[in-house]
């Protein structure tokens, strides 16, 4: 590989802060919603992935990540903490926020019956370590029906005041999503999912964000958007943007888990699968 040093002055300051002074080559991985990263191959050949932080992510939530990552990494979860550096695990400058973290081996299942079990079942253990993270709720962050708080850090006070600056350009979509976010609210009201009982949740189990090499699970990535909520809407986050709600991927992507979580989920939870 021909050694190709980073073009862009704040990748090359962002790594200088973190004691990086030498690079052997850089490249951009996927954007997702809330990070840019990049592969940072160094003299030697040690692997690190440089983040920058979608602007409203804020040095509560970041760090609240952090110690998070750190947490599951002490119980030999294949994770990849956030490196610190002099100035701690995150560094804030006038390009964005920033954090280097480890490179995890390893790539995503193939599309199957079982690599979608074994998803499954690796939640399903996941959430069963989670239960004693004890933190309160992740700053910036709510439950899947709190629209109000993640809105505030774009500038709005809440769900009616989207909708309000929505309606100038679409008034008849804005009601429409009005009305949908009051359906929905009342739905999970009469399920009883407000009476769940929270913990911290993934929200974001993909397969991308799932490594292996041959059966071993090498890398959980993606804990960008992990916060306090009922399990229920971390697997049906899943069900939705992974399972596609295709049959035999649903089948499996709950056999898997219900095989490995401490309790099974109640009839209750399970008739909330649907809604969330």
């Amino acid at each position: 590989m021909v050694p190709t040093p980073p073009h862009r002055p704040e990748i090359e300051e962002a790594l200088r802060a973190f004691g990086i002074t030498e690079v052997a080559h850089v490249e951009p991985l996927p954007v997702t919603e809330a990070s840019e990263q990049w592969r940072v191959e160094v003299p030697g050949g040690a692997v690190r992935v440089l983040r920058r932080y979608h602007p409203r992510e804020t040095q509560a939530s970041v760090a609240y990540e952090h110690r998070l990552l750190q947490y599951l990494a002490n119980r030999d979860w294949p994770v990849a903490p956030a490196i610190v550096a002099s100035g701690g695990s995150q560094l804030e400058n006038e390009a964005g926020r920033w954090a280097l973290f480890p490179f995890r081996p390893g790539s995503p299942p193939e599309e199957s019956r079982r690599s979608m079990q074994r998803k499954g079942a690796v939640l399903a253990l996941l959430h069963n370590d989670l239960e004693e993270w004890d933190e309160a709720q992740r700053p910036g962050f709510g439950r899947i029906t709190d629209l109000d708080t993640p809105l505030r850090l774009d500038g709005f006070a809440d769900f009616y005041a989207l909708i309000a600056w929505y309606a100038l350009t679409d008034p008849e979509r804005a009601s429409r999503l009005e009305d949908m976010r009051e359906l929905t609210v009342a739905l999970l009201d009469r399920l009883g999912y407000g009476d769940l009982p929270d913990r911290v949740v993934y929200f974001d189990c993909r397969d991308e964000n799932i490594l292996f090499q041959d059966n071993d699970v090498t890398g959980l990535l993606g804990f960008e958007a992990a916060h306090r909520d009922a399990r229920v809407a971390d697997l049906g986050r899943t069900l939705v943007v992974d399972a596609w709600m295709d049959g035999w991927r649903v089948h499996s992507f709950i056999a898997g888990y219900q095989a490995h979580a401490e309790p099974q989920l109640s009839l209750q939870e399970a008739t909330l699968l649907a809604p969330m």
